[in-house]
């Protein structure tokens, strides 16, 4: 018979991790959609126990096919969704949930000044640079994901204040190699020249399957373990890129190969405005 009342036991897991190193340390995501919430539900089961979530959306039932929530909870919103799956997972969790868009939030800022880490999960370019400036301007690290168009891969981006490049340098860093892995640039499929211009559904465009996007969202939650263990004496290995950009599968002139990865350490671009934080060397 459950415990209803008993404690998340990690004993299974702290040869690899001890999960008290995260005691203290809030966490603040951004989009609980089919990639966030699994981003969340890893990082919950490796031991984060205080978050701040933001989603202003409800679940509906299109959302069934790539999000791993049940139909029982269709109508409600994302944010209480994941706040009552984290308290039931770890009834020792500390939870506040905001069905707030945070461009126009007025508390999102505060809640990134309280964060050790906020992870950026939402599929809008506009909301990912907004959320990025807020953590630049508060020094706080974040780990921005987005997923390329149809699943066939993704890119994850970790910031660390006085060590590595923004969001937007990873943005100047592309332009200047003629680095373009927008949707637009990675072209069309069949399918959608087919919807767009021939049935004239200008605002189609063909998602990811589940198993595409959280194989980016994993990717995500290590991001972010290694970010929040970077000054660990543990023995587990901490990423050496903060740029990783995941190949599902093969893609004309993008990905060779099912499962490639890239990655590299982006530094901060001297064109940057964050590089007032920095000492750059020469």
């Amino acid at each position: 018979m459950r415990e209803k009342n008993s404690s998340l036991d990690f004993d299974r897991i702290t040869y690899l991790l001890n999960p008290e190193q995260f005691a203290d340390k809030c966490i603040t995501i951004v989009g609980l959609g089919s990639g966030g919430a699994p981003v969340c539900d890893h990082l919950v089961m490796n031991g984060i126990r205080i978050w701040e979530l933001y989603d202003p959306d409800t679940l509906e039932s299109e959302n069934l096919v790539k999000h791993p929530r049940m139909r029982q909870d269709l109508g409600r919103l994302k944010v209480d969704i994941q706040k009552e799956w984290i308290e039931d997972r770890n009834p020792n969790a500390e939870v506040k949930a905001f069905a707030e868009d945070v461009m126009k939030s007025s508390n999102f800022i505060e809640s990134v000044r309280r964060s050790s880490l906020v992870l950026s999960c939402s599929d809008k370019k506009s909301v990912r640079e907004f959320v990025s400036d807020q953590c630049v301007a508060a020094k706080i690290p974040s780990v921005t994901a987005s997923v390329f168009r149809t699943g066939i891969g993704g890119e994850v981006f970790g910031y660390i204040p006085n060590e590595t490049g923004c969001y937007k340098c990873l943005q100047l860093y592309s332009e200047l190699n003629e680095i373009n892995l927008s949707d637009d640039a990675l072209g069309l499929t069949v399918e959608e020249q087919q919807r767009i211009y021939g049935l004239e559904e200008r605002e189609f465009r063909a998602s990811g399957l589940s198993i595409d996007i959280q194989m980016i969202a994993l990717i995500q939650a290590r991001m972010a373990l290694s970010i929040l263990l970077r000054d660990s004496t543990l023995s587990m290995s901490r990423l050496k890129s903060n740029w990783i950009v995941y190949g599902n599968r093969p893609a004309k002139g993008i990905f060779r190969s099912h499962f490639e990865a890239k990655q590299m350490l982006l530094r901060p671009q001297k064109v940057c405005n964050c590089t007032s934080q920095y000492n750059l060397q020469e």
